[in-house]
């Protein structure tokens, strides 16, 4: 059992070392983006992060009973102390592995939200031959419309631009009013100085 348990506890402490690494890397990547945005209104996390708020519930649930289970069988084997040490070792392991994950979690949250800006709209993609977080502000000034279409506990907005490029982005259905009135106030604010920044211009001319 000792080999066994020293065999279980190397690998333990090798994929603490690198998780610990991941998690230093997402952080400097949300580090990184956050020093991107600017004037943040508004923000939420992006509907697909929920299938990694799952997996990572359901990752740290795992850890942690396996964490008790350690503990358990350390107050099991008391009469072995060398046992009973092992024991108690991969239980501190398993729970620092929670805490880690829990840590991994917070900085990677951070990388799948949407912001609204008071400048504008907020387009951000992973640039996988750069290696980094991309970051492309969309004035209110370049949409001239928008529209929604619900979708259960999701609403699809459609934002479209000048350019004749559209925007689509998904926004939780509590949300939606508060979006609405974001964009609204925006785009009319927006339009408004465009419309008679125009009629200014031709007048001078």
């Amino acid at each position: 059992m000792v080999d066994a348990l020293e065999v279980a506890l190397i690998a333990l402490k090798a994929v603490s070392f690198l998780l610990a690494s991941l998690t230093a890397l997402v952080w400097g990547f949300s580090v990184a983006l956050r020093k991107k945005l600017s004037d943040i209104l508004l923000h939420w996390e992006k509907p697909h992060f929920g299938v990694w708020t799952a997996g990572f519930f359901l990752g740290g649930l795992a850890l942690l009973s396996a964490g008790m289970v350690s503990y358990a069988f350390a107050i099991k084997y008391h009469a072995q102390p060398e046992v009973t040490q092992l024991w108690r070792t991969l239980s501190l392991l398993f729970f620092g592995l929670v805490i880690l994950l829990g840590v991994l979690y917070a900085g990677l949250r951070y990388q799948f939200v949407q912001p609204l800006s008071e400048r504008g709209f907020y387009q951000i993609y992973f640039d996988w031959g750069r290696f980094a977080w991309e970051v492309e502000l969309i004035p209110w000034e370049k949409v001239y419309d928008y529209f929604t279409q619900s979708d259960g506990v999701l609403v699809t907005f459609t934002l479209l631009l000048r350019d004749r490029r559209k925007l689509v982005f998904s926004v939780p259905q509590h949300l939606r009013e508060v979006v609405e009135r974001v964009v609204d106030f925006s785009t009319d604010k927006y339009g408004l100085l465009h419309m008679y920044g125009k009629r200014i211009a031709r007048s001078r001319e």
